[in-house]
């Protein structure tokens, strides 16, 4: 019988030395990712519904913006990492969602997104040795999304008119550990897994200004984005030996700020013989 239990894991840069274990040293990956949650503004235009199947949000009249979940769903493999530094590159991070924030200018009184919810199932299959996949998740990003004035004084103090509009991550990013039996006699073996931005640059923390206007605490976690531009995130993930030092991006200080979503619980699966 092989057994994986979750527990939640917050990041650290103190970690353990590697015991003698024999690991899953290659995973196969698939992570279904759609919109689970959304809600709005009043006002007019159509707005999308979120639900299963949902990659794309769209809002707003004269000229419709949207969130749009790419690279869905997305599957690959990705090596064990042994080790504590951050790898960059395959075959040791894995792409498991990218984000787009196509923003346009909408009409005044039009509906806008105010918080989303984007869920990634992701099934972890060992690939060596060769097992049966079981599930991660869902991972839950939450998202709180302000469409800004585009006249005046701009919350985003360094936005030019019209004012660039402010998407905040209020929970995600999940870092954790799994215990995994792979049936070859080591018994349970612990793997890290960290989920993090790979590409755009954008995430950060924001001015105290934009997290007001967000509804959000100050030191709050997202970026803001451009009018008649789009601005892309993506997401990658590590599996590991050991707790990672750092994450590779953005700073790992502003990812500690965000009171990291853990798994909580307990799962287990039979293989047949």
């Amino acid at each position: 019988m092989n057994k994986i239990l979750l527990s939640a894991s917050a990041l650290a840069v103190a970690f353990a030395t590697v015991p003698a274990h024999a690991y899953v040293m290659e995973w196969g990956y698939s992570a279904d990712n759609t919109f689970s949650a959304a809600t709005y503004t009043a006002g007019s235009g159509s707005t999308t519904a979120a639900g299963p199947g949902v990659t794309a949000l769209s809002w707003g009249t004269g000229g419709q913006s949207s969130l749009v979940i790419g690279n869905n769903p997305a599957t690959g493999s990705v090596d064990t990492f042994v080790g504590t530094t951050p790898p960059q590159s395959a075959p040791f991070l894995g792409n498991t969602l990218s984000l787009t924030h196509n923003n346009n200018v909408i009409d005044g009184g039009s509906a806008s997104l105010l918080t989303a919810t984007l869920s990634s199932a992701v099934i972890l299959t060992p690939l060596n040795p060769v097992q049966a996949g079981f599930p991660i998740g869902p991972v839950n990003f939450n998202i709180s999304f302000t469409e800004t004035s585009n006249a005046g004084t701009c919350a985003v103090a360094t936005s030019p008119v019209p004012c660039n509009d402010i998407f905040v991550l209020t929970s995600g990013l999940l870092n954790f550990d799994f215990d995994y039996d792979a049936g070859d006699g080591d018994g349970l073996v612990k793997y890290f897994i960290n989920i993090f931005p790979t590409s755009g640059g954008v995430l950060s923390t924001l001015e105290n200004s934009a997290c007001t206007a967000a509804g959000a605490a100050p030191g709050c976690i997202g970026f803001s984005t451009p009018e008649n531009q789009s601005t892309t995130l993506a997401f990658g993930f590590t599996i590991s030996t050991q707790r990672l030092s750092t994450v590779p991006e953005p700073d790992v200080l502003a990812l500690m700020g965000l009171g990291l979503l853990g798994l909580a619980g307990a799962r287990r699966r039979s293989r047949n013989a």
